[in-house]
C-alpha cells in the first residue's frame, strides 16, 4: 500500500498515515504543513532524533537579528557529517499552506533531503522562516491576499529570513564561512530566487524546487503576472548560478509556469538551468522530500560538479535490516518494506499480535512518531484484539520486542 499524500494550497502537505486490519482501510490526518551565534536547542537533552551511522542529526534554534534590527528566533535542524573540520552549508527551507497549520510544520519533514546533502559531504540546516513551527513571528503571507498576494514584499521577508539564519549558522563550528548552497521547495523556491538576487557573499549556487507562491485554487492563480515580474527583478541583478527542478505532473506550479517564470528570470539576466523531471506519484509538487534521493539528485550532482561544489558521496549509509512483525497481510508486510527504505525521520510502526499496523514519518521526535504510530494501529484493530505497541522506531527495534 502506498503512502498517500494531498497537497494544500502553495504548498506544505496533508500527509494521510494508513492503518490496516483485514483489508479495511483507516485514516488519520496529521497537519505537518513549513545576527547573533546560533545556539542548541534548550530542549535538545529532551529531543530523541534517530542517528545515522556517519552523520549527526540534531536541532537548533538559531538565534538571529533581522535587517531592520528586530530580534527573532528561528526553528532548525542540522544533519551533517559526523567528522571534525568545516563542511559547506546547504540551507534548505520550505514551502506554506499559507494558514494556521504552517505552525505544524517542524524541520524533520526535511529530513530526507538533508541527509542527501549531508551524505554529500554538506552541513545541511533545514530553517523554518518565521511563522512556521516553533519560529517566532509572523510569515510573509500575513497582510496579503489572493488579489493582492504582494509577491516582492513576500520575498523581501523570506530573504532578510535567510540571510540572517545563513549568518548564524556561519558561527557553528561546523560550518563554512564562506560555502553555502540554497535550496528551497514551492514558496521557499522563491524564497532562495529573491535571496540568491542579492549575491550574498559566500553564496555560491541556489536551487528551486519546485519554486512559486499564489498556487491554483479551484481554477484560479493569485496574481501570475506580479510573480513573474518578481522573478524577472530577481534575474536582473542575480549573478549566482540557478537550477530549477519541476516535475511535470506537478499540480501547484506546472512546468508550463515553471518555464515561464525560468524565461523571465534568465532574460533578465540570470544564470538559470532548468529541469523537468518525470510524473512522481499523484502530484510531483513535493518530490524533494516525497521522492526518494535517487529521483533527483543525479541531476542535481551534475550541477553541483559542473559548478566545482561539492558532489561526491562521503558517507555511505547501511540498510535497515529488521525482521517485519509477525502475523502481517501482505499488505503489512509491504507497509514495513517501504518504512525500512525511507528516510522520512523521526518515523515508527505499530502492530499487535492480530495483525493490526500503523505507522508514520516526519514527526519532530522519536517520541512524537512512536505515539502516532500506536494510535493509527489502534484506529485498525477490531474490537477486545490486543492493543497495539510500539514495533519499530526509526531503524531500530522497540526496546520490549529486542528482549522477545
Amino acid at each position: 500500500m502506498k503512502r498517500l499524500i494531498s497537497t494544500l494550497e502553495n504548498r506544505t502537505m496533508r500527509q494521510l498515515f494508513i492503518a490496516l486490519r483485514n483489508g479495511t482501510l483507516v485514516f488519520a490526518a496529521i497537519l505537518l504543513g513549513a545576527t547573533s551565534a546560533s545556539v542548541a536547542d534548550e530542549n535538545r537533552t529532551r529531543q530523541v532524533n534517530e542517528q545515522l551511522d556517519g552523520l549527526v542529526r540534531e536541532p537548533l534554534s538559531l538565534k538571529v537579528t533581522l535587517q531592520d534590527g528586530r530580534q527573532a528566533t528561528l526553528d532548525a535542524f542540522v544533519t551533517r557529517p559526523n567528522k571534525s573540520g568545516r563542511f559547506p552549508i546547504a540551507l534548505i527551507t520550505h514551502g506554506t499552506n499559507g494558514d494556521a497549520s504552517d505552525r505544524k510544520l517542524n524541520p524533520n519533514r526535511f529530513s530526507s533531503p538533508a541527509i542527501a546533502f549531508a551524505r554529500h559531504g554538506y552541513a545541511a540546516v533545514v530553517v523554518l522562516r518565521q511563522g512556521y513551527g516553533k519560529s517566532t513571528g509572523d510569515n510573509e503571507y500575513v497582510g496579503g491576499t489572493c488579489k493582492s498576494p504582494r509577491h516582492a514584499r513576500a520575498g523581501r521577508v523570506a530573504r532578510d529570513n535567510l540571510i540572517a539564519a545563513l549568518k548564524a549558522i556561519r558561527d557553528q563550528p561546523w560550518a563554512s564561512s564562506d560555502q553555502t548552497l540554497l535550496v528551497g521547495m514551492s514558496s521557499g523556491g522563491f524564497g532562495v530566487l529573491a535571496t540568491g538576487a542579492l549575491n550574498p557573499p559566500g553564496v555560491q549556487a541556489v536551487i528551486n524546487f519546485d519554486g512559486g507562491r499564489g498556487a491554483p485554487e479551484k481554477g484560479r492563480f493569485c496574481d501570475q503576472n506580479g510573480l513573474i515580474n518578481a522573478v524577472r527583478s530577481y534575474g536582473q541583478t542575480a549573478h549566482i548560478p540557478t537550477l530549477w527542478i519541476y516535475s511535470t505532473n506537478d499540480k501547484s506550479f506546472s512546468p508550463t509556469l515553471g518555464r515561464k517564470m525560468f524565461d523571465s528570470y534568465r532574460q533578465a539576466g540570470g544564470v538559470a538551468e532548468f529541469f523537468q523531471t518525470a510524473a512522481f506519484e499523484d502530484d510531483g509538487h513535493t518530490i524533494l522530500i516525497s521522492a526518494p534521493e535517487s529521483f533527483w539528485w543525479q541531476r542535481v550532482a551534475l550541477f553541483l560538479k559542473n559548478n566545482k561544489l561539492s558532489n561526491e558521496e562521503l558517507v555511505t549509509l547501511s540498510s535497515a535490516n529488521l525482521s517485519p512483525p509477525d502475523n502481517m497481510s501482505l499488505s503489512g508486510y509491504d507497509a514495513f518494506k517501504e518504512y525500512l527504505a525511507m528516510q522520512s525521520y523521526e518515523k515508527a510502526f505499530a502492530t499487535n499480535v492480530e495483525g493490526a499496523w500503523g505507522w508514520t514519518t516526519w514527526a519532530r521526535t522519536r517520541e512524537e512518531a512512536a505515539k502516532r504510530a500506536i494510535t493509527l494501529c489502534q484506529k485498525g484493530r477490531k474490537k477486545n484484539e490486543t492493543e497495539c505497541t510500539l514495533y519499530a522506531a526509526g531503524n531500530q527495534m522497540a526496546a520490549h520486542e529486542k528482549s522477545h
